[in-house]
């Protein structure tokens, strides 16, 4: 007999837990709805009157000491890489310069893990017309909506990937000059950046700063006649972004570094003041093929427009106002806050939409920015809404 008991205790437990564990945040149980007697009602297909991308501003990051650099074009960003490489006699291959003809030029990427979104497209090789630094932003900070930096075209070239190796092409003429310059210790000073007409696509590969020094860039010139060869690491190297298009119509792009946001408002109906909204789930179409993030840290918040005036407040302390989303399938969804949905559809607020506002303070240390550029594309999105009518009185 005891042993029954405790097994009924132990299935009683196990029963409890498993009801305490569920993620339906309605208070009423989505079960409810069919057989409510109409006092829940579930919509569910909510569409949006207006939905777009928002840019705000290009963060001012510092890049030189990260351990890897983006390099591509994706969702109307430009990734631009700058190289520089410092020479010695012991790099060339009877120790001096002289009498060497370069034969070929190549710079070395190592791609970091599966950090590449679609197919390698043309490099733009050009070379900056300006003093530059691995501690400078690139940023123009009069209104933090445009990257800045002087520079020169050569060509486009086409890259190879091998073994994980991005082998970008470089014009000889880089190095015959730097060595006409200096034959001692020549200097080369190059940048890579997405061709125009380029399709979209974005590799990560590794810094000179890289954890994994095989993950380094490596500099590569080999000599007519078999004169040798000449392999160095860079002596700096740093990357930012610039902003060249706005995303495609239809797609909503939240962004960190270069800050997007997603703006969307939804047709909704009206609701008694003394209805509860039970629960509001936003579901989205994700595009993994042209999205680059490991998390995003989102703070929801009401918009509020008046005449030129746009500002954006939070409508509660509700902690669905600030979440960390990961998409991990085509389909991505999310709950939102209720409060905020009970205002509009009571008529306490106008409905002006809400905006997903990336944030950039690390999650550990809240005053240190999270400079990292990740991104994550959407579309189509739609809510589902539970809410409860009173009962009528009397009842």
């Amino acid at each position: 007999m005891r042993k029954a008991i405790i097994y009924i205790q132990c299935l009683l437990l196990l029963a409890f837990a498993a009801s305490c564990g569920t993620t339906d945040p309605s208070p009423v149980g989505i079960d409810l709805v069919g057989r409510s007697g109409g006092d829940v009602i579930e919509l569910k297909d909510v569409r949006t009157v207006m939905a777009r991308s928002r840019f705000k501003e290009i963060f001012p990051s510092v890049l030189g000491v990260a351990e890897e650099i983006l390099l591509g074009r994706m969702n109307g960003v430009n990734y631009l890489s700058l190289y520089r490489v410092e020479l010695s006699p012991t790099d060339f291959p009877s120790g001096s310069a002289s009498g060497l003809t370069v034969d070929s030029l190549f710079i070395e990427l190592s791609v970091l893990g599966n950090l590449a979104r679609g197919d390698l497209g043309a490099i733009h090789v050009f070379v900056p017309d300006e003093a530059w630094s691995e501690v400078r932003a690139f940023v123009d900070t009069s209104d933090f909506q445009a990257s800045s930096l002087a520079r020169s075209p050569l060509l486009d070239v086409t890259p190879a990937l091998a073994d994980s190796t991005v082998i970008v092409p470089l014009p000889n003429s880089l190095l015959t000059a730097a060595i006409a310059a200096d034959p001692s210790s020549p200097v080369i000073e190059f940048g890579l950046a997405a061709a125009d007409g380029s399709e979209n696509f974005v590799v990560a590969v590794g810094s000179r700063e890289a954890t994994n020094q095989s993950g380094a860039p490596v500099f590569v010139a080999h000599y007519a006649d078999g004169a040798g060869v000449t392999r160095t690491g860079v002596s700096l190297d740093t990357y930012f972004a610039d902003r060249e298009a706005d995303p495609a119509d239809g797609e909503l792009l939240i962004q960190t570094g270069v800050f997007s946001a997603a703006m969307m408002q939804f047709d909704l109906p009206p609701i008694p003041d003394a209805a509860t909204v039970n629960v509001v789930e936003l579901t989205m179409d994700y595009d993994s093929d042209r999205s680059f993030l490991s998390s995003l840290r989102l703070q929801i918040e009401r918009v509020s427009v008046s005449g030129s005036d746009t500002t954006f407040a939070l409508a509660s302390g509700n902690t669905l106002n600030k979440q960390v989303i990961n998409p991990l399938s085509s389909t991505f969804s999310m709950y939102l806050d209720q409060l905020m949905f009970h205002g509009w559809m009571s008529g306490e607020w106008e409905n002006q939409g809400l905006i997903l506002n990336p944030l950039v303070l690390n999650p550990v240390f809240e005053s240190v920015p999270d400079l990292r550029y990740e991104w994550a594309v959407f579309s189509n999105p739609r809510l589902r809404i539970v809410y409860s009518l009173p009962p009528p009185i009397g009842s």
